[in-house]
């Protein structure tokens, strides 16, 4: 024997380079070889195309092949014959026990069993079921505060702080690559918010196929709200930001718009003034002015009776229903997959059954999404006087976020060629947002 060749964990399907391979085909090549001898000829070549290059330079070189189940002349045409209907035959079985098994894992999905890849999920013990209370606590108290206007920065501070560590940097520590930094970013914080498993939805490639087995941590409708505001385009645009992408120091930068070419507008100042103009400079509008108008109509409105309602649109019956709806397609979906794994429905009627029930899924959730919004006035004793004090103290994140959903603030420009200056109360006009099905969704 002049050499022994071992590639093992690479499968055909990754599209990885094998050494050992590479090295028999050299040794092939060299004739420095008179036979190759393997187990099936499906554990040495691992691809038609293995298959092929092997043939070029054994029937050149004059190379057989011993396997358990025989020899193989690949110098013959017969041999070689063979030599391609059993690779076909070993790859057509690895295609069908593929498909088995995507098969099986759909099936275990669509009933809510726990997917054991990757590392655990932040929240969850390691048989991804038990909740982790303190994780879980801050998971909670973060969606709370983020539907309130935190920003996700914010709580990645707090989350380091805390010494919360992911589970990435927990695992790294585990096999002692590095001693794990209690360091979140925002994005790690985003990604824990809007995953559809602390809702205890299941999702299998990107589908939701049921409920969890699992201890959930969110609530169904906060998890929406999340996902609503936090999918924002404009978030990841900065357009809340102003044109400098830093986070606002000002009331009404990227809220407020330009009557005339309706731009929002940004802090700007103006011959000394302090001032909000749009990027055409059309607007060059009083900062302290406008902000003491948009101020006192929030006051305003958070006092009415009517404020609680102030976020959700009419019609509360269609979200309860909305809901009861949701519950009924999420049952459904449990009860297809238990059918499938009792054989009692074909592959193609599961497969048309749940298309039809996710569709009527989202439809359902889409009243629920109307509510979302309604975590910003947790806090406020609406309707009272009392809300006067708690705006004024109030973040100004939150501030902005609450702005953003009940008013339409817009700038009108002076007029730089009238004699008599407009003035100040007619340069700023508010009015209320109109919450409708279409907004809200």
């Amino acid at each position: 024997m002049v050499d022994e060749q071992v590639d093992n964990s690479i499968s055909a399907s990754t599209g990885k380079e094998r050494p050992a391979w590479k090295s028999v085909l050299a040794m092939v090549e060299a004739r420095a070889v008179d036979i190759i001898v393997a187990w099936h000829i499906d554990r040495m070549t691992r691809s038609m195309l293995d298959l092929e290059e092997l043939i070029l330079l054994a029937e050149d070189a004059g190379v057989g092949v011993a396997t358990a189940s025989g020899d193989i002349d690949l110098t013959t045409d017969v041999g070689r014959m063979v030599a391609r209907i059993l690779a076909a035959v070993a790859r057509a079985e690895v295609e069908r026990k593929a498909a088995r098994q995507r098969l099986a894992n759909a099936a275990r999905a669509a009933e809510g069993d726990v997917h054991f890849g990757g590392v655990r999920p932040f929240g969850y013990e390691n048989d991804r079921i038990t909740v982790i209370p303190r994780e879980a606590d801050a998971i909670r108290k973060a969606a709370g505060d983020v539907l309130a206007g935190k920003a996700l920065a914010e709580v990645a501070r707090e989350w380091s702080a805390a010494g919360l560590i992911s589970s990435r940097a927990e695992i790294g520590w585990e096999k002692g690559k590095r001693k794990p930094k209690a360091g979140w970013s925002a994005r790690g914080v985003k990604n824990v918010l809007v995953n559809p498993r602390y809702a205890g939805i299941r999702v299998y490639n990107g589908d939701e196929v049921g409920t969890g087995v699992w201890q959930k941590i969110l609530e169904l409708e906060e998890y929406l709200a999340l996902v609503q505001l936090l999918g924002d385009p404009r978030r990841k645009k900065g357009e809340n930001a102003g044109r400098s992408g830093r986070k606002p120091q000002s009331l009404l930068t990227g809220i407020a718009r330009c009557q005339k070419c309706g731009e929002t507008v940004r802090a700007a100042s103006n011959r000394g003034e302090l001032t909000y103009s749009c990027r055409m400079s059309h607007v060059h509008t009083n900062r302290e002015y406008a902000e003491m108008r948009t101020h006192g109509d929030m006051i305003d409105r958070l006092s009415r009776p009517d404020a609680l309602g102030l976020l959700v649109p009419s019609g509360i019956d269609e979200v309860d229903a909305a809901k009861a709806e949701a519950e009924r397609q999420r049952a459904k979906l449990d009860q297809l997959a238990k059918l499938l794994a009792a054989d009692l429905m074909t592959v193609e009627q599961f497969t048309t059954a749940t298309t039809a029930a996710r569709e009527k899924l989202k439809e359902a959730e889409l009243p629920l999404k109307k509510v979302a919004g309604g975590d910003l006035l947790i806090g406020l004793d609406l309707g009272t006087s009392r809300v006067k004090g708690q705006w004024v103290e109030l973040p100004l994140e939150r501030q902005r976020n609450l702005v953003e959903a009940l008013l339409e603030v817009a700038l009108v420009p002076r007029g730089r060629k009238r004699r008599d200056p407009m003035p100040l109360a007619e340069q700023v006009v508010i009015e209320d947002r109109k919450v409708t099905a279409a907004s809200a969704t």
